[in-house]
C-alpha cells in the first residue's frame, strides 16, 4: 500500500515537473518566423514574437534585437519581413530582449525569466513589442560618450582583443571567444571584465569547472563586482554545488537586496537542500519583487509541497500559478493534478 501511495506521489511531482509545457519544434511555433536564432546553450526553451510599428502594424523590414543574459551574454539577431523574431536552444535563466539600435525609434525592452532547466519540457514564450517614433534631439543638447569606468586604464590593445571577442561571441564561436579573452587578460591581468566574459563563454559551453575558475578570476580582482558574483552563484547552482551557491547568493543579496532573480535562485537552491521553509520565502521575496517575471515561483512551490507531504499548500500554489498564467499550456494537467491534491485531503501520503 506505501508503494502505491508513494506512486501517486511521484505522479503528480512529474505533472508538475516533467509533462510542464511538452516537447516543442521550431516547427511547430508556426509560419512567417524566418530562420530562428540558435543560442547553442544546451536549452530547449523557446523565445518568440512580434515587433509592431508606431502605428500598430508588424514590422515589414528586418529590426535588429538583442538577446541580453547577466548569465550568458548577448545574442544579436534580427526579426524576419513580418515583424517575427525566435531564439531557440534558451536555457533556464533571466533573459532581456533590447531593441535600442534603430534610428527612428525609441529603445524597447521585455525581460522573460525562464525556470526550466535543460531536462525538463520545454516552453515557449510569447512576447509583442510595439516600437515608439523617437523624437529627434537638438545637436546642442546631445550627451557627451559614455565612458565604461570598469574599462579606465586598460590598454587599447587589450579592449580590442575584449571587443573581438563578444563579436566571436555573437556569431557563435564559443571557443575562439575564449581565446581571444584569453589574450586580453595576458595583455591585462587586471582586466576584471574580461575574465568574467571569459566565464560566461565557458557557461555557454557547459563548461562550469572553467566558468567557475574565471569567475573567481573577476572575482579576485574585484570582489564586490554584482556581475560576476551573481554569475557564479549561477554557475554553481548549476554544478549542484548547493552548499557553496548559497553564501554567493546571500552575498549577491547583500548588493541587491531588490533582485528578484537572485532571491530565485536562492530559493531554488534552498529547495534543493531541502530547507523549505527558508527556500519558501525567497521563492515568495522574488515575485513580490517581481510579480509579473516571477510567476513560476509558484509552481517551484507547488513541487516543494508535494515532497513535503503538504498537498493543500500545493494545490493552492497552483491555483495561485494558474491565476497568474491562466494559458500555461499544460493548464488541464495542471487542473487535474489540483483535483487529486484536493481529493488526497489532509493526512501525509504515507511513508517515504
Amino acid at each position: 500500500m506505501a508503494g502505491i501511495i508513494m506512486h501517486k506521489r511521484l505522479a503528480l511531482a512529474a505533472i508538475l515537473a516533467f509533462f510542464a509545457f511538452g516537447s516543442v519544434a521550431l516547427a511547430q511555433i508556426g509560419r512567417g518566423l524566418g530562420e530562428a536564432t540558435d543560442l547553442r546553450l544546451n536549452g530547449n526553451n523557446f523565445i518568440a514574437g512580434t515587433v509592431f510599428l508606431p502605428t500598430g502594424r508588424p514590422a515589414d523590414r528586418r529590426i535588429g534585437i538583442r538577446l541580453v543574459s547577466p548569465a550568458h551574454g548577448e545574442f544579436v539577431g534580427t526579426t524576419d519581413t513580418y515583424g517575427q523574431f525566435i531564439y531557440g536552444g534558451v536555457p533556464a535563466g533571466l533573459f532581456l530582449i533590447q531593441i535600442d539600435r534603430e534610428d527612428e525609434f525609441e529603445p524597447a525592452n521585455q525581460s522573460v525569466q525562464i525556470t526550466r532547466d535543460r531536462e525538463e519540457p520545454s516552453q515557449v514564450y510569447n512576447l509583442s513589442i510595439r516600437l515608439r517614433e523617437k523624437t529627434p534631439t537638438p545637436a546642442k543638447t546631445k550627451s557627451p560618450p559614455v565612458v565604461n569606468v570598469a574599462e579606465l586604464g586598460v590598454p587599447k590593445n587589450a579592449l580590442n582583443l575584449y571587443a573581438g571577442a563578444v563579436k566571436l561571441s555573437e556569431a557563435g564561436e564559443h571557443h575562439a571567444a575564449v581565446e581571444q579573452l584569453k589574450l586580453a587578460v595576458a595583455e591585462y591581468p587586471a582586466f576584471a571584465n574580461a575574465f568574467n566574459e571569459m566565464g560566461v563563454q565557458y557557461l555557454r559551453l557547459n563548461n562550469l569547472e572553467k566558468a567557475d575558475e574565471a569567475l573567481l578570476a573577476a572575482l579576485k580582482i574585484e570582489p564586490d563586482a554584482f556581475e560576476p558574483l551573481l554569475n557564479r552563484g549561477i554557475v554553481l547552482f548549476r554544478m549542484n554545488r548547493f552548499a557553496d551557491a548559497e553564501p554567493v547568493l546571500r552575498s549577491v543579496l547583500k548588493m541587491k537586496d531588490q533582485s528578484a532573480f537572485a532571491h530565485f535562485y536562492l530559493g531554488r537552491t534552498l529547495a534543493k537542500m531541502q530547507r523549505y521553509d527558508d527556500a519558501e520565502k525567497e521563492l515568495l521575496a522574488s515575485f513580490a519583487i517581481d510579480g509579473n517575471g516571477m510567476k513560476e515561483a509558484h509552481r517551484i512551490l507547488a513541487m516543494m509541497f508535494i515532497d513535503k507531504d503538504d498537498r493543500q499548500s500545493a494545490a493552492t500554489a497552483l491555483e495561485t500559478y494558474l491565476r497568474l498564467v491562466p494559458a500555461a499550456p499544460d493548464a488541464e494537467k495542471l487542473k487535474q493534478a489540483i483535483l487529486q491534491l484536493k481529493a488526497a485531503g489532509n493526512p501525509p501520503l504515507g511513508p517515504r
